[in-house]
């Protein structure tokens, strides 16, 4: 929701030019020579015009000036010239003289017509002063300093810190117009200071309104819309020129919004229709929801409850879909929600060390049922909100940030900063040092006056004896990952809710390391492949020896020997581990009685090209990571646990508003295609809950299913658990365990059918089936996209999956991690052999 709403705005669309210039090279636009520039279109960043000439950005762009302008002809009913995100310190200019500046990234920045004199016609330009020049000036040192970025003075400056965080944040920091430009006109009645605050009430909903109204006509009536409801507002004259609206909409038993995974997210028009004497206006006011929300923080714990039931919060740490634009357009965030979405996110955290995003983003996880985790924009450093003017700035901008997105029903967490108590603690200051009141007392405040639906956290960690201590609130959690913990740490810690965990370099598929290709960059110690793997800035290692020592561990080779004597070998190893660990950590915390119930991954997708923490590479494509993330996430989900010398458990996870309602089989393997223990039962689940039993009280006797006791050579390398829904269409879910290890001898007799169950214009969905067990299933053919990949093929037991791309002349390549070669499937196929 926008501070302020106009029937009457259109974008500044005219042609800009940019230009680069030494820092304090020019003093005005007009001495610049424009003729040399380069073509922008805002929403745009100087890196993004570099990037759509094909040409090479000067780089520090901190050390450099940079410059846009455009011709325009103002509006005659003109009322304000709007520029909704200005990325660094920035200087207006209307025909060579300074009518505004803009000193914060995050807020909007508005130009009343009156700024714009007599002269309707002439040249608008932004002029971004070098940011090293503003970070020269001389101000009070901080109490600590933090290897996040190398300039400390940045805690100054309310602009992103992509694009300066060495190690892991490529270069390009933003710099420009990289939200739109445009045009508000005059009108009759224009609104400000809205609130819109859909509240529950046991069963039904109210609609708190208040807004301001500026008038050159009187108003007669106000009506507020909220999907079939209505009611009227009381008019509060204040002057000739100002009324206040206030009311309350009663709303009987509404639709409640849902998380996807866990119901349907209902969402609700809104709309203001003002009548005046010969004037009849609706403004959209967007679309809102009604949901309840708190959180259980009893012994140590952080539980979220949606609508009064306790929901696992998975997702990943958001990161923006163009990392050098800082915009999107709708269809291409679209397609980036709607992945994670299909992935069993149902929250996503936007980390402070970024950016707000952007109006659509929020609407798009309003509609798609994703919760949003909203960190303000503070991360890892000494904040000087001791300062007033900053003070006074930092405040502006949240309340502008919580104003705008009051219809954000899918907006969950407000917390006030990334590492920043986490920081302090670790460089060893004192307790009362960790925090400061801008954290404990203005921002909670602001939400409550704002957003009082809203969960608050103060920062990101926090809550322990420690902030950086897992086993108590909001850990960051790597001991499985950077910290080179064996799996079993992610039990043995007790955490809680980790809204930042397991990042792992991992590998993109070869269609990327092809395009990379071409400038040397195959995985290795090139410097080009090197740039792509994220660090910690001031570590001697990087996480690939991460990725690496885990290869090492769970496949029992040398990492380093398979990568320069096997080249494809490890490649398949390296893409599977990371996703198995990530899987195999989800369903520790997910089982039954364990005390953590969230988990973000770090991070959505790769900043640049390589094997960065992203589950989606830089262009978009799913990575290994993602699949196996997307099986441990789901909404409905079978899995295994080894519970040591009790043997495996079996669970099933309905998170979903329906009933689950099936046949659950327990299947012990042994290898190459002998099934040594078969047994199933009917199986009921109610919505919003989880079913566990040990295996061994499903078996005849005791099969030591974990290879625990080891009385003799292990009976079984496989255990699997398949759930079968009672509709077949529906297909399996499928959770494996490997009591041997994950070294599993090699297969070359192995036979593969495929049959196309059901096709359309958009997707055809396949049935594979394999006459012996295929470990880490991996399909790919040109323009496919797969709904699953990575994953087990169990002998005899058919595995479903959708298809998009495919053509009756596609031809699959189906790999596996215990497959001699690869198999060539057909549409339609036979049986195929390897």
């Amino acid at each position: 929701m926008q501070a302020f709403l106009s029937p009457s705005v259109s974008a500044v669309d005219s042609p800009w030019a940019m230009q680069i210039t030494a820092s304090g090279q020019f003093s005005a636009p007009s001495a610049l020579n424009w003729h040399a520039a380069l073509i922008a279109q805002p929403p745009c960043t100087a890196a993004s015009v570099y990037r759509a000439a094909n040409q090479t950005l000067p780089e520090p762009l901190d050390q450099h000036d940079v410059w846009f302008q455009t011709t325009l002809a103002l509006p005659e009913d003109l009322a304000f010239l709007h520029f909704d995100g200005l990325a660094g310190p920035a200087r207006i200019f209307w025909n060579d003289v300074q009518i505004g500046q803009s000193e914060n990234m995050f807020m909007r920045c508005s130009l009343p017509d009156s700024l714009f004199g007599a002269q309707r016609s002439g040249t608008l330009t932004l002029y971004f002063p070098a940011l090293n020049t503003v970070l020269a000036q001389r101000r009070p040192r901080p109490r600590w300093k933090t290897r996040l970025v190398e300039q400390q003075q940045l805690r100054w400056l309310r602009t992103s810190l992509l694009g300066r965080m060495p190690g892991w944040s490529p270069t390009g920091a933003p710099v420009g117009p990289y939200r739109p430009v445009w045009f508000e006109r005059r009108q009759t009645w224009r609104i400000s200071e809205l609130r819109l605050q859909p509240e529950l009430h046991g069963n039904d909903g109210y609609v708190r309104f208040h807004a301001d109204i500026q008038q050159t006509h009187k108003l007669k009536r106000a009506l507020l819309h909220v999907g079939p409801h209505s009611a009227e507002l009381s008019i509060l004259p204040q002057d000739a020129q100002r009324s206040e609206l206030q009311g309350e909409l009663f709303f009987p038993e509404p639709q409640r919004w849902w998380p996807h995974t866990h119901g349907t997210p209902h969402l609700y028009t809104c709309l203001l229709e003002l009548e005046g004497e010969d004037q009849h206006l609706m403004l959209p006011l967007g679309e809102t929801g009604f949901r309840s929300l708190h959180a259980d923080q009893q012994d140590g714990g952080y539980t979220v409850y949606v609508n009064d039931v306790a929901v696992f919060c998975r997702g990943a740490c958001w990161t923006p879909a163009d990392v050098t634009r800082l915009y999107a357009e709708p269809e291409s965030l679209r397609q980036h929600l709607q992945l994670a979405r299909d992935a069993g996110m149902n929250m996503l955290r936007l980390p402070g060390t970024m950016q707000f995003e952007q109006d659509h983003f929020y609407q798009l996880c309003n509609e798609m049922g994703i919760m949003v985790w909203q960190d303000m924009m503070f991360a890892n450093m000494d904040y000087p909100v001791g300062d007033a003017a900053f003070a006074d700035l930092v405040t502006a901008e949240s309340a502008a940030f919580l104003q705008r997105t009051q219809s954000a029903v899918c907006l969950a967490v407000i917390c006030g900063n990334s590492e920043v108590e986490q920081q302090a603690a670790m460089l060893g200051q004192p307790v009362e040092n960790w925090r400061n009141p801008f954290f404990s007392d203005t921002l909670p405040a602001l939400c409550k006056q704002w957003r009082p639906d809203l969960l608050y956290i103060p920062s990101s960690p926090s809550g322990g004896v420690m902030p950086f201590q897992v086993d108590a609130g909001i850990a960051h959690y790597f001991g499985v990952g950077a910290y080179l913990r064996t799996p079993d740490d992610a039990r043995l810690s007790g955490v809680r809710f980790t809204s930042e965990c397991l990042g792992f370099a991992n590998m993109p598929e070869d269609s990327l390391l092809d395009r990379m290709h071409g400038n040397g960059d195959s995985p290795g110690a090139h410097p080009s492949w090197k740039q792509g793997v994220p660090r910690d800035h001031g570590t001697g290692w990087d996480f690939e020896d991460v990725r690496d020592h885990y290869l090492t561990q769970m496949y029992q080779t040398g990492a380093m020997r398979l990568r320069y004597a096997d080249r494809e070998r490890y490649l398949a190893l390296t893409r599977r581990v990371t996703g198995q660990l990530m899987e195999q950590t989800l369903q520790t915390w997910r089982r039954a009685g364990s005390a953590c119930h969230g988990a973000l991954i770090w991070f959505w997708k790769d900043l640049r090209e390589g094997a960065g923490w992203g589950v989606v590479d830089a262009h978009g494509q799913a990575k290994a990571a993602y699949y196996y993330l997307k099986r441990s996430m789901a909404a409905q989900t079978a899995f295994l646990t080894d519970e040591g010398l009790n043997g495996l458990a079996c669970h099933v996870v309905n998170d979903s508003a329906q009933t689950m309602r099936g046949t659950l089989t327990l299947r012990l393997l042994r290898l190459p295609s002998s099934t040594t223990a078969e047994v199933s039962l009917p199986l009921e689940l109610a919505p919003h809950s989880q079913w566990q039993q040990r295996a061994d009280a499903l078996l005849p006797y005791f099969m030591d299913t974990t290879y625990a006791y080891r009385f003799g050579p292990v009976s079984h390398q496989v255990a699997a658990v398949h759930w079968q829904a009672e509709d077949d269409a529906a297909g399996s879910i499928a959770g494996y365990a490997f009591p041997a290890g994950h070294v599993l001898p090699a297969e070359s007799q192995a036979s593969v059918t495929l049959q196309v169950v059901d096709q359309t214009a958009q997707q055809v969905q396949i049935r594979l089936c394999s006459d012996r067990f295929l470990q880490a299933v991996h399909l790919q053919a040109n323009g496919v996209q797969c709904s699953d990949n990575y994953f087990h093929l169990y002998p005899g037991v058919p595995h479903t999956l959708q298809l998009s791309g495919a053509t009756a002349n596609t031809r699959l390549q189906l790999s596996a991690l215990n497959l001699n070669g690869a198999l060539k499937l057909a549409f339609p196929a036979e049986a195929v052999t390897s």
